[in-house]
């Protein structure tokens, strides 16, 4: 997702699977998207991947994540 088109008003009320820059993968229902491509998840939580544990899941309810930060 590069830009906030208008693709992707089909995407509020769908639940997405979202990978950060920075590697962390974040699961949500989408609420809102802006111009800026920031993403409004609800519902949303972290899956952690270990070799040790497994897949764990980290609860974040309402996530703000920023367009520049996919």
């Amino acid at each position: 997702m590069t830009s906030g088109g208008p693709g992707l008003e089909s995407l509020v009320d769908q639940q997405i699977s979202i990978i950060t820059n920075d590697g962390r993968n974040i699961v949500g229902v989408v609420k809102g998207i802006d111009q800026a491509t920031n993403i409004i998840l609800d519902e949303s939580h972290e899956r952690v991947y270990s070799t040790k544990e497994g897949v764990r899941q980290l609860v974040l309810g309402l996530y703000i994540i920023r367009g520049d930060n996919m």
